[in-house]
């Protein structure tokens, strides 16, 4: 076997010994955008049996509290995790720290204006903002890139910085793919524009994560946590994965299904369709399963 080649890992059961903390995505790993994977809810049970912590760190662009709701609609009860985590609780850090000196202006549906929810911030229309807030798509089920030039060009003219609050591109809301704030902000910087994002793969988010697992009684005198990350996408779990020298398991039954073929995997042509020729996978599954 290639040494860069990742371990066809059977079930979690194998390598949780390994592991102190695990940090695993949501969309793609745990559900599907409409329902919890039921073989996935038992892994994060059979760790928490362990006393595991599992920290849920995830790209949606909304307060952890608004994500949590939803996470229990679909069968997802806080007991089965310790803490979670979101791109939106950074963004909203950031917002609340310039909100005295910006404008700014919400790109995305109105289902994440939960976002700027009790925090003094002056929302305001294209020609009045000062910075973008990018949360994503207003109908992501519509629209397109395409749907968004004329838009973003008016924003590149004016030299507006955009801030992105959910670096995915794209993710699998049951069995269809959609573009996510990523992919926006991606083709904004692609025309010039300046982009800063928050979440995964970048920094802030994994040192907000493990923030908060340092600070728990177990961990507070460990100088080592052994940490493994669990996600779905190569160019945010993993690649943040590997900013931070931590372990990696890939799950290929959300966005990379059709590379995944009678049990095998071409991960050469999955690296190069993502540009991250050399980037490390510790492990993969089909989908999240203890056994």
């Amino acid at each position: 076997m290639n040494s860069n080649e990742p371990q066809k890992l059977k079930g979690i059961s194998k390598i949780s010994d390994k592991y102190d903390v695990y940090f695993v995505d949501l969309w793609g790993v745990v559900h599907n955008g409409v329902q919890c994977y039921s073989e996935a809810l038992k892994v994060l049970e059979k760790l928490k049996e362990q006393n595991k912590k599992i920290v849920l760190i995830s790209n949606a662009p909304r307060p952890s509290a608004v994500v949590k709701v939803f996470l229990e609609t679909i069968g997802l009860q806080s007991s089965c995790y310790d803490f979670l985590v979101t791109s939106g609780d950074i963004t909203r850090e950031y917002i609340s720290l310039n909100s005295s000196k910006k404008n700014f202006y919400h790109l995305g549906p109105t289902k994440d204006i939960d976002l700027f929810k009790d925090l003094n911030v002056a929302l305001t229309s294209k020609e009045e903002c000062d910075e973008i807030i990018c949360t994503g798509l207003v109908s992501d089920e519509e629209e397109t890139l395409q749907d968004y030039k004329i838009l973003l060009d008016f924003f590149l003219n004016k030299k507006i910085p955009l801030i992105c609050a959910n670096p995915d591109e794209v993710a699998a809301r049951g069995e269809k793919i959609i573009f996510c704030a990523g992919a926006l902000a991606n083709q904004y910087k692609q025309e010039g524009g300046m982009v800063r994002y928050f979440g995964k793969p970048y920094s802030d988010i994994y040192s907000f994560a493990l923030k908060k697992v340092r600070a728990h009684k177990d961990f507070k005198d460990k100088k080592e946590i052994n940490t493994l990350v669990i996600g779905d996408n190569i160019k945010t779990d993993i690649k943040g994965a590997n900013l931070f020298n931590l372990d990696s398991v890939l799950i290929l039954n959300g966005i990379y299904k059709d590379f995944f073929r009678d049990g095998t995997v071409n991960f050469d042509q999955l690296r190069d369709s993502v540009n991250l020729k050399n980037v490390k996978i510790n492990y993969f599954q089909e989908e999240l399963a203890w056994h």
